[in-house]
Formats: C-alpha cells, structure tokens, sequence
C-alpha cells in the first residue's frame, strides 16, 4: 500500500491504459463513455472544488464533498448501472482523479488513514470510499437535503451505514429529524445511535412503507419522542 506522500498524479499514460483495458467498460447496458467525457469530468471536479474552497461558508471538508458530489451525482444521474460497478470507483480514483482523491484523503478525519484504513478509502464498492461514499450521500437524500450542510460527516455515516440505499423517503425522513432534532455535538450522535436502533428493532426496517408519508411521519415522530425520553 502506497503511503499518500507518494499518492500518484493524474498521468495520460495511465488515463489511456486504463481506458483501454478489459474492465473499462463493465457491461451494464449503458452506454461507452467517451475519453472527451472523462476529461470533461475530471475538469468538472477540479473546477467545483476550486470554487467551492474559494467561497464557501462550509468547513473545507464539507465545501469538498459537496462540490465533487454534486458533480458526480450529475454525472451518474443516467448511469446508476455504472456507478454501481466497484471497478468505476476504482478508475476515478486511482486514474482519473488521484489528485483529487489524495486531497480528500488528506483532510479531517481521513488524514490518519493508513494500512487497512486506507485500502477501504480507495477500494471501489466499500461504503468508506472517498467518493463512492459522497456519490451515495446525493443518491439517497438528494440534494436538498446535502446541498444544505445541515448533516453532519456522523449524520451521514450512522444513516447511510444502517438504512438500504433504496428507500429514499425513509432516508430523507430520519435526516429531517437528525437535523430538527435540536442536539448537537455528543448529545446528537447519541440521538442518531439510538434512533438508527429504534427504527431497525421496531421495523425490521423493510416494513415500513414509505409510500405513505402520513404513516411513516407518524413513525419517525414517535421514533423521535421516544429517543428524547431515553436522554433524559
């Protein structure tokens, strides 16, 4: 495992042995991506990031994730088959854009990264992915909800970890009442610990039919008066 001193720049050389290999491609259906395309992605997540820390209001880890999120959430909005494919997650990072992805890396909690850790953070299909994971943040709640800065890096991890990633209205819920939950620091981790609990025991999670938004706001509002009755 390379230590991130010595994290690779983005080099043609590779871009095009990785663009012409066997894997380059996964058959999903979709459609080639072209060598344009990519490079016009990659120049699109430079660009937002620049931007973003130029300008934003947000922590420089925050500003980060949402900017290269929303750009890659745009890109995947017509791909979902390729997004989902390990070996895509493994190409952006490690060939399209590991300059990007050493930047991440070396920010917050991420820095300390090493060994094993590591490996998890630039490994395609693991829910610790540098990118995958901020793909997957747009993906679930949307960009309302992301776009907004009100979840925290713990927010997300305790939600995304524990909820499947195909019931978007459950997901958007329990982050509307995360945010509107009114604890912060501890207190508020603590709170998401014990809601992510509650909703799984009580449920099963699966059965909760979030097509019907009276009754799943009736179950996350007596989620909520149960978590703040545990914390007193």
């Amino acid at each position: 495992m390379q230590k991130l001193e010595s994290w690779p720049k983005f080099s043609d050389s590779s871009f095009d042995a990785g663009l012409n290999g066997p894997r380059a491609f996964p058959p999903t259906g979709g459609s080639r991506i072209s060598e344009s395309a990519l490079r016009g992605l990659r120049q699109s997540c430079i660009d937002a990031v620049d931007e973003s820390s130029a300008s934003s209001a947000l922590s420089m880890t925050a500003s980060f994730d949402i900017a290269i999120g929303r750009v890659l959430y745009r890109a995947g909005e017509h791909s979902i088959g390729e997004f989902g494919d390990p070996y895509v997650w493994d190409f952006l990072t490690l060939i399209l854009m590991p300059d990007l992805a050493a930047r991440r890396l070396a920010m917050g909690s991420l820095s300390t990264a090493r060994g094993h850790a590591l490996q998890k953070r630039i490994t395609g299909g693991d829910r610790r992915h540098v990118f995958q994971r901020i793909w997957k943040r747009w993906l679930i709640f949307g960009p309302e909800i992301v776009e907004a800065g009100k979840l925290t890096e713990d927010d997300f991890g305790v939600t995304i970890e524990r909820l499947i990633t195909n019931r978007p209205r459950l997901a958007r819920a329990v982050a509307n009442a995360i945010v509107g939950s009114g604890y912060s620091g501890s207190e508020r981790r603590d709170y998401s610990r014990i809601f992510m609990r509650r909703l799984q025991q009580t449920s099963g999670l699966v059965q909760i039919p979030d097509h019907d938004e009276d009754y799943l706001r009736d179950v996350i509002d007596a989620l909520h008066r149960q978590v703040v009755e545990t914390l007193k």
